[in-house]
């Protein structure tokens, strides 16, 4: 059954502030119509923005195993490294959707980008032992939270969603956060970055994790499951625009990863049958990392309310706004 969305329109500031995102990123309809559109079959073709990782299973499920044509789409992924290079395409329509972290999705809502809200992929499992993002350190180094203080922990992006949720974990778990430092390092660098003692710890995900296990790290603290349980790891996004005029589309779009996901929540197995394809993860290293949790329902906005809750508390937002007009959820 199809569902109906609800959701505010955006002032007109919004679009006047995309301009300079806008600024010479090439041709595109103004309102996201370009590649998008129906044959003869009533099939209407998308890009999704994305990458290949283990967060995105479900939308590289959806195109495999018939989800999205049966909701009347054809979508194909166009791999993108960052929202600085996604938000631009999906502004100018060269893209109709893309993946996104959730905390740099709510920054650009609020730097009043003119984007929807409209699905998530995997979410933070409840569940420490599930968790496939992890604070570790050296072995013996540091052997509580509380040893973190005046320590060195990296991070892949300062001020990022990993620095909020460990600074939240660790605070939540009677640690300090305002006296760690953290420092900016690629993931790839991580684990030998605490074995040399360059840096006490490093915030981890798959398959980084199960690396540094291989390597003696000790695991001080599951992140996630810690600070924000059920908070997606992505969200989809479309501009304003494109769920204006095509609402429809996005309609199925929506339907479609929330049936994907709802496909892999019920068999895990499928995570790294999808994953063989859609990532470069070997398969040995796919059969011993700690897969990531899809949900058995569509995104709500109380997830996103407590992750918005710890980006003002930690400095990423100087005051918390309101995020319903700008989440498009079935109507009740």
């Amino acid at each position: 059954m199809a569902k109906h969305f609800r959701s505010a329109s955006l002032p007109a500031l919004l679009v006047a502030g995309a301009v300079v995102l806008l600024t010479g990123c090439g041709s595109g309809s103004a309102d996201g119509s370009g590649p998008s559109s129906g044959g003869g079959d009533g099939i209407t073709s998308v890009t999704v923005g994305t990458s290949p990782t283990l967060t995105n299973t479900s939308l590289f499920l959806a195109t495999q195993d018939g989800t999205f044509k049966a909701h009347k789409l054809a979508a194909t992924p166009q791999q993108v490294t960052s929202g600085a290079q996604a938000l631009p395409l999906l502004l100018n329509g060269q893209i109709q959707f893309t993946a996104a972290d959730p905390l740099g999705a709510i920054k650009a809502i609020s730097e009043k980008m003119p984007v929807k809200i409209v699905g998530q992929g995997s979410v933070n499992s409840t569940e420490a032992a599930k968790d496939s993002t992890v604070l570790v350190v050296g072995r013996g180094k540091v052997t509580s939270v509380a040893g973190l203080s005046g320590r060195t922990v990296a991070v892949n992006a300062l001020g990022g969603l990993a620095q909020v949720a460990a600074q939240a974990a660790i605070d939540a778990k009677g640690g300090t956060s305002r006296d760690v430092r953290f420092v900016e390092m690629s993931f790839t660098q991580m684990v030998a970055a605490v074995e040399s003692g360059k840096v006490d710890g490093a915030v981890l995900n798959e398959p980084f994790v199960s690396q540094a296990r291989s390597a003696g790290l000790t695991d001080l603290l599951p992140v996630m499951s810690t600070s924000i349980p059920t908070v997606p790891n992505i969200v989809y996004l479309t501009s304003e625009s494109y769920a204006m005029s095509h609402p429809e589309v996005v309609e199925a779009f929506s339907e479609s990863i929330d049936a994907a996901n709802a496909a892999l929540g019920k068999d895990p197995a499928k995570i790294r049958q999808v994953a063989a394809t859609s990532t470069t993860t070997s398969a040995d290293v796919l059969a011993e990392i700690i897969l990531p949790t899809f949900p058995d329902r569509p995104l709500t906005q109380q997830p996103l309310d407590t992750l918005q809750s710890l980006m003002v508390r930690y400095g990423i937002l100087t005051s918390p706004i309101d995020l319903k007009p700008y989440i498009l959820v079935p109507r009740p």
